[in-house]
């Protein structure tokens, strides 16, 4: 694992922490294969997700628009079942980043609620695009050509 001294990160803020950067790259560029190692072990031990049989499974799981927007987020926004709010052993420091791991978990929550809309509105989109990709396939087959006529 990455670990930033407190000296360093008590100087930039939080959203310098390599997880959060990385948690946020995530979130804005909605790809899952951006996360690394430590923000998956975090995200298992600290945010609520069931266990994984590893990175690249977690990934799988994610991955799809509709999943990624119904069910990986959920654990970060307060206005759903999935949230995984902060408990009495998320006070305890985080490495030796100078933030507990509850505060960490407050900035995910933050990063997520500036977005959460926005990734509400792509997932309807490729899923729309999706559709639509199978509609036309649909009709040019169902529907007589006019070579056919």
């Amino acid at each position: 694992m990455q670990s930033v001294s407190s000296e360093t990160i008590g100087k930039t803020g939080i959203g310098n922490l390599p997880v959060v950067r990385k948690f946020r790259q995530v979130i804005e560029k909605r790809d899952m294969n951006l996360m690394d190692k430590e923000l998956y072990e975090f995200l298992n031990l600290y945010c609520g997700f069931i266990a994984h049989y590893n990175i690249y499974g977690f990934r799988e799981i994610y991955t799809p628009p509709r999943e990624f927007a119904d069910v990986f987020i959920r654990h970060f926004d307060r206005d759903h079942r999935y949230f995984c709010g902060n408990y009495a052993c998320h006070s305890e420091p985080y490495q030796n980043s100078g933030f507990t791991k509850a505060e960490i978990k407050q900035e995910f929550f933050r990063i997520v609620d500036r977005h959460k809309e926005a990734i509400g509105l792509w997932a309807n989109g490729v899923e729309r695009d999706k559709r639509y990709a199978l509609f036309k396939r649909l009709k040019d087959e169902f529907e007589p050509s006019e070579a056919c006529i």
